[in-house]
This record gives C-alpha cells, structure tokens and sequence, in this order.
C-alpha cells in the first residue's frame, strides 16, 4: 500500500480539525480560494484556517478523488451547527507541499452563517 501523499494528509488533517497540521502541508506561497474570497500565503491562509476548523466541524470524507497533481474530498459536516456538504480541492504534487486549496460549502443558509461566524473569530483575532 502507498504512503499517503501530502495532498490526503491536508484531507485527513481537515477531517480532524487540524488547522496547524493543514498549515505545515502547505507552500509558503500558497492561495486558499473560498466562496467569499482568495487568500495568499501560508501565514494568511493560517488563520483562515484556524477559524475554518472552528465553524465546519464533524467532518466525515465521503468520497476521495485523487488526480496526479490534486486531490477532491467530497464530505459532509456541520456548519457551524448547521448540516452541511462541500468539498476540499487540493493542488500539488504528490510528495510536495501543496499549493492550493479551494474550498465550497452548501447549502447557502449554511455558507452564509459559516461566513458571519468566521468574521466574528478573525474580528476577535483568532480561535477561542
């Protein structure tokens, strides 16, 4: 069995709320793209992740698409309380830190909330 690629370890690290295991995976000049907006560089991207992991919690991989240079994690979550489904889009070479990551979440009512709720922890400046 193949070890897992740096791309699967982001997704795993998703999976259990890891923003700091997420963060050390990626490129120092990596962009995360999200419904509202795109966020570059590995610090940036840090605390966006930071405050993620608080809001999409309960994350459980459904299915796993893997391509030679990105990953797609389906999944199924709560939303800061609310049900939710998206997907983590992650892009790099296999055994390379990853470049990019795109994440998308619906419903809407869900993403809308999730978005509120992110401004109130980065407001505050970062996770509780």
């Amino acid at each position: 069995m193949a070890s897992e690629t740096t791309r699967q370890q982001i997704v795993q690290a998703f999976a259990g709320g890891d923003a700091a295991a997420m963060t050390e995976l990626l490129a120092p000049d990596a962009t995360f793209h999200t419904p509202v907006t795109d966020y570059h560089g590995r610090e940036r991207v840090a605390e966006v992740l930071a405050a993620l992991v608080q809001v999409v919690t309960d994350v459980r991989v459904t299915r796993m698409l893997d391509g030679a240079h990105e990953t797609a994690a389906f999944f199924e979550a709560s939303g800061d309380g609310r049900r939710a489904e998206g997907v983590l889009l992650v892009v790099g070479a296999a055994d390379a830190p990853a470049a990019e990551l795109t994440l998308m979440l619906r419903p809407l009512k869900t993403l809308l909330a999730g978005i509120e709720r992110m401004k109130v922890l980065r407001d505050r400046g970062g996770p509780d």
